[in-house]
């Protein structure tokens, strides 16, 4: 990931199932919690945290992640890592229209060197990390 890096075989496991949107479960106060349809997070208040384990009762929030909400989360995730995005999975896994989302806005992106396409995974330039906020967000499906 741009702003973490680590000596090769070394990955961390927790960051790397976030970055490539993968289940992880959070125990305790303020954890979340990501299933891949949904986004779970604990009450902060250790107290009342505390209070409903005793109950033996759940006390988070939840929220349903979106088709479209996953499309995004996956370009801003993975294109911030050496694995890139892969366009086969993209469209495996989303609406033709997100596909040729990807397909229109990236166009740019690597004719201006600042997205490298090998072997249909994107991955930013040496340059394109200089902006990839900015890239990112422009690859993503606004409705």
């Amino acid at each position: 990931e741009i702003s973490n890096f680590s000596k090769k075989g070394y990955f961390s496991k927790h960051n790397s199932n976030y970055w490539k949107g993968e289940k992880y479960l959070g125990l305790g106060p303020s954890a979340h919690s990501f299933n891949k349809k949904s986004r779970q997070w604990n009450v902060k208040n250790n107290n009342k945290y505390i209070q409903h384990i005793h109950k033996k009762e759940l006390c988070m929030e939840m929220e349903k992640i979106t088709e479209i909400q996953k499309y995004n989360e996956y370009i801003l995730t993975n294109l911030r890592t050496i694995w890139g995005v892969n366009n086969k999975f993209v469209k495996h896994s989303f609406s033709s229209f997100l596909v040729k989302n990807l397909y229109f806005l990236t166009k740019k992106w690597i004719k201006s060197g600042h997205i490298c396409k090998k072997n249909e995974i994107l991955t930013l330039s040496k340059k394109g990390k200089f902006i990839a906020d900015a890239i990112s967000s422009d690859l993503f499906y606004v409705e």
